[in-house]
């Protein structure tokens, strides 16, 4: 364990620091979003454009990665949308966003950082692949969750707009939102570059190197900032059983599954993929279909506190 602080103090340091920076008010409140705004838009489509245009994937088959870690996620979205109907009553919009928050991983604000100083450069090159699947699986199962929820919720209300939503222009939506997206830009980009077989030296190569290393300290800040705006109310009761299944049930299935089809580093990375707390994906899904904020908020606090103490644990155990 002593082996793993080095690895994982500074990470919430950073994180801590960003928080302080906000609750003093040392920066204007807009810097937080502008920082999160150059991580998501520049410094992490960079990154993975760099990681993957350079990348050794070695000849282990993705297949077995991204099997072994969904094999995480699903029963842990499931779980979290019973709880959320079973202990809090929720609407079956609700439901969804308990799963989303249960299962949607911050690979970007924290589990890069996290992946690349536990795991180096080469641990980098397995989230990639990771990260090459998991947004996209991950927005299209949640939105199309959503609007089938939201029009059953409507219907059971006797709501005029009751209308079962057409998959096909739900999956358009999604398609365009994707294809607009600069993290997904940048890993099609990386992937080109790769086939081109060109090297990725000299300025430009510089340039990007210089960009790319500033993904990790940046979006540490930035998450800490932006921790202040989610208010946590009423009982934790549900935001800490949502964590549990977050932070300690979905990496011990990615664990239990991984063992048997992944070399060391693939099942490493993999697991403290999953052991990452909550993304901001999350609270968005619940702003924009109005149910959920308060649960979502707190499941994004609490597990980023509580995962300075499991993510230690989990990479002590696989590192």
């Amino acid at each position: 364990m002593s082996l793993v602080l080095p690895i994982i103090a500074p990470i919430f340091i950073l994180i801590a620091l960003g928080t302080l920076t906000a609750k003093l008010k040392l920066l204007p409140a807009t810097t937080g979003d502008a920082l999160s705004g150059f991580v998501f838009l520049v410094a992490v489509p960079t990154l993975m454009f760099r990681t993957v245009a350079t990348a050794d994937f070695g000849e282990v088959a993705p297949v077995s990665l991204w099997l072994s870690y969904f094999a995480g996620v699903v029963p842990v979205y499931a779980a979290g949308m019973v709880l959320a109907r079973r202990l809090l009553g929720a609407d079956r919009r609700g439901a969804v966003i308990a799963g989303v928050s249960a299962s949607f991983s911050n690979l970007i604000f924290v589990g890069i950082p996290v992946v690349e100083r536990a795991y180096g450069r080469e641990g980098l090159d397995v989230l990639a692949l990771i990260v090459a699947i998991h947004l996209p699986t991950m927005m299209t199962a949640s939105t199309l969750l959503l609007e089938r929820a939201a029009a059953r919720d409507a219907a059971q209300s006797g709501s005029e707009s009751a209308a079962e939503p057409s998959i096909k222009r739900t999956l358009r939506q999604v398609v365009r939102n994707l294809s607009r997206n600069a993290l997904v830009i940048g890993l099609v980009l990386g992937f080109a570059w790769r086939f081109t077989g060109l090297p990725l030296e000299g300025p430009h190569g510089e340039v990007i190197r210089l960009l790319a290393g500033t993904a990790g300290p940046l979006a540490l800040f930035a998450l800490g900032m932006s921790l202040p705006r989610y208010r946590i109310r009423g009982a934790l009761l549900v935001p800490s059983l949502v964590t549990a299944l977050a932070l300690v049930v979905q990496p011990l299935i990615v664990l239990g599954v991984g063992a048997a089809l992944l070399p060391p580093l693939w099942l490493a990375v993999a697991v403290t993929a999953a052991a990452c707390p909550v993304g901001v994906n999350a609270y968005l899904f619940a702003t924009y279909f109005k149910t959920g904020e308060s649960l979502a908020a707190a499941v994004i606090v609490v597990s980023t506190v509580v995962s300075a103490a499991t993510l230690t644990a989990w990479i002590a155990l696989v590192h």
